[in-house]
């Protein structure tokens, strides 16, 4: 068998990784309707701080936070002796079209007095990616006392603080286009839908150049080349709907109205979002080159929270939105800062 013939068959078992692979040893301590809680263990714990991870929700799998042995958040954190949990949010069936920012809120809390029961901690630390930060900061805003430090990692707060393509997509078109989006889906957003979007921003990239990158790596017998393209692979394309009314809230309030940083915009159980009520030690951490997140739109939330100056820290990784969050320079360099943050940052720092 010759080289090309010899990786082609190699690279045609990609379907044998599974589609929701966690590279760490975990239990699912709690699940309710799209959700399921996993806590990982943990050999040498030596810490008292329990960290609930809350990956972003935007089309794909959670696992983006333990993504590989050798490029996990999770695994990190762990070696470090804490406690971790994380939400593990599940593709929407359709009969949770119906479930809304305020239900997955409350799923959160869910979570987190699942994990002070399990501890018997009062309060925990929250780590929000992406999507996950802004829900993680909606969180934190209303349960202050649960929460003793929130990490917020190349989330959009302030949506129009810095543009990209995100905002000419969000601005270009009108609510009902999504609603038709969603109406296409049965009543939940497609996942497939959200990743041609991604597509579409660099269709280059992502039809022209990977195929000419694989196809180098199969001449030269790259054989880590080629595995990592299958991880890649596995997790970019298998996507996850979400639940339509979800979707079209987060579109409207978190996008549109830049509700994040307009209280009386977003409303939970009665009670308004105002970032102003997060008083904890807050960690922000954006990329220099993330053109899903751009760097101030995550960074701009010092200026709307209540937390003191002081006890603000803000980082910025040379990368872009997926190295940002679990690349292997950024849990190298960046991510034992925040381990730090998390294990000796106080109120009074």
């Amino acid at each position: 068998m010759n080289l090309v013939s010899k990786n082609w068959e190699y690279l045609k078992i990609v379907t044998d990784i599974p589609k929701d692979y966690w590279s760490t040893k975990n239990e699912v301590v709690l699940e309710k309707e799209n959700l399921k809680l996993r806590r990982f263990k943990n050999k040498s714990k030596s810490s008292n701080n329990a960290v609930l991870i809350l990956p972003p929700q935007a089309g794909h799998s959670s696992n983006i936070c333990d993504y590989a042995p050798d490029q996990s958040l999770v695994r990190l954190l762990l070696s470090y002796g804490l406690q971790v949990y994380a939400t593990d949010w599940q593709s929407a069936r359709l009969n949770q079209a119906d479930l809304s920012i305020e239900d997955h809120i409350n799923l959160t809390d869910d979570a987190v007095e699942k994990i002070r029961e399990e501890t018997g901690l009062d309060s925990i630390t929250l780590i929000g990616q992406c999507q996950g930060g802004w829900q993680a900061s909606v969180y934190t805003s209303l349960y202050q006392d649960k929460i003793s430090k929130l990490v917020v990692a190349a989330s959009p707060i302030d949506f129009y603080a810095e543009r990209d393509f995100m905002n000419d997509y969000v601005d270009d078109y009108p609510m009902e286009f999504f609603e038709w989006l969603v109406k296409l889906g049965g009543g939940v957003m497609k996942g497939d839908f959200i990743l041609k979007g991604f597509k579409s921003y660099d269709p280059y990239q992502h039809y022209i150049k990977k195929y000419q990158d694989l196809w180098k790596m199969i001449l030269e017998d790259d054989k880590e080349g080629i595995e990592r393209y299958k991880r890649f692979y596995n997790w970019y394309e298998y996507t996850q709907d979400l639940p339509g009314k979800f979707y079209l809230e987060v579109v409207e309030k978190i996008f549109k109205k830049n509700g994040m940083i307009n209280p009386g915009t977003i409303v939970i159980n009665n009670t308004s979002v105002d970032l102003s009520n997060i008083t904890c030690p807050l960690f922000l951490l954006a990329g220099e080159k993330d053109n899903i997140t751009p760097p101030r739109q995550c960074l701009e939330m010092a200026n709307h929270v209540g937390t003191p100056k002081e006890n603000i820290v803000q980082v910025t990784t040379k990368g872009g939105h997926i190295g940002t969050l679990t690349g292997s320079s950024a849990l190298k360099k960046h991510w034992p800062k925040v381990v730090e943050f998390i294990e000796n940052y106080s109120q009074t720092a």
